[in-house]
């Protein structure tokens, strides 16, 4: 199969991925290019994409296919081949993290309508649970410390891509096929709040590592379910009437985190916090896109600014 080089489109912080042969290749000569990249779309003809790590400031993709675009079951398969054996398996996830990582930690969603997500994969699970494992007994190894970091990273790892999966979902659940649409739990799936949480923390710069490392310096606790790490960023997002927060909630209204479904969420966010002109900004910047239909009923996004 072919392989090319240099072979996206840029238009302002959106690339396009011209594909004209089975599999595509990122160079590092492109990499200046890259940084400014926000959303990327690949077109379902490619069934191979590599370099994804090279977007340092990627929040959004867009695949079309139906391969597994990232080989990521190939990884997972190489790791869990020596899960069995400690050090073995201690020594894969070192060198799955000394060598390019698979994801950048700014991406936020993959929208894959027809593509079997990540935690559908084979092994997925059973490396969730190795994972867990050895971090329940991390501590009474020697060389904990080093131990720590490896299984940090790999488990962050994990769980990045079943999240961004997860908000790629959320985001066009309604192109998805019935038997792709049948692999996220509903029980797992975003809300429109948390959806807004997840991703304004993640445009904040708080990751899933910071999470899992929160009881101290390579600290690792076992797997905590998504509920817990969502009221973490409840607790640490410290937002504050800000230039900044402003420019992170339009940020948000362009990537489609912030939509018409999630608005009076965001606005009740806002005002638990105190913040009444991020919130009047809101409800501004909301009625200015999504204005109330006169026989939609409901309160107007005036009303709600009134009260403030």
């Amino acid at each position: 199969m072919e392989t090319r080089v240099e072979c996206l489109r840029l238009e302002g912080s959106r690339a396009e991925v011209l594909a004209d042969g089975p599999v595509v290749r990122v160079s590092a000569k492109a990499v200046p290019a890259l940084r400014g990249v926000e959303t990327l779309v690949i077109p379902p003809e490619v069934e191979a994409f590599y370099g994804l790590n090279r977007f340092e400031g990627l929040r959004v993709v867009e695949y079309g296919g139906t391969s597994d675009v990232f080989a990521l079951q190939e990884s997972l398969t190489w790791l869990a081949e020596q899960a069995a054996d400690e050090e073995a398996f201690l020594f894969r996830l070192a060198t799955n993290i000394i060598g390019s990582r698979p994801i950048t930690p700014a991406l936020i969603a993959v929208t894959a309508p027809h593509m079997r997500p990540p935690h559908a994969m084979d092994h997925w699970d059973e490396l969730l649970a190795v994972l867990d494992d050895r971090a329940i007994h991390s501590n009474t190894r020697q060389d904990a410390s080093r131990e720590n970091i490896f299984l940090c990273i790999s488990y962050a790892q994990l769980k990045r891509l079943e999240y961004a999966s997860y908000l790629g979902f959320s985001l066009a659940g309604d192109r998805y096929d019935p038997d792709t649409a049948a692999f996220y739990r509903p029980e797992s799936r975003f809300t429109g709040e948390e959806r807004l949480l997840y991703a304004l923390s993640l445009l904040r710069g708080h990751s899933y590592q910071e999470f899992y490392t929160a009881g101290g310096a390579n600290g690792y606790d076992q797997m905590r379910p998504k509920a817990r790490y969502l009221d973490y960023l409840r607790k640490n997002l410290a937002l504050t009437d800000s230039d900044d927060l402003r420019r992170q909630l339009l940020k948000l209204m362009e990537l489609g985190f912030l939509d018409r479904d999630n608005h009076q969420a965001a606005v009740e966010m806002l005002l638990r916090a105190r913040l009444t002109e991020a919130t009047a900004f809101l409800l501004d910047e909301g009625n200015r896109r999504w204005p109330r239909e006169p026989d939609s009923g409901g309160a107007d996004f005036f009303d709600a600014e009134f009260q403030l």
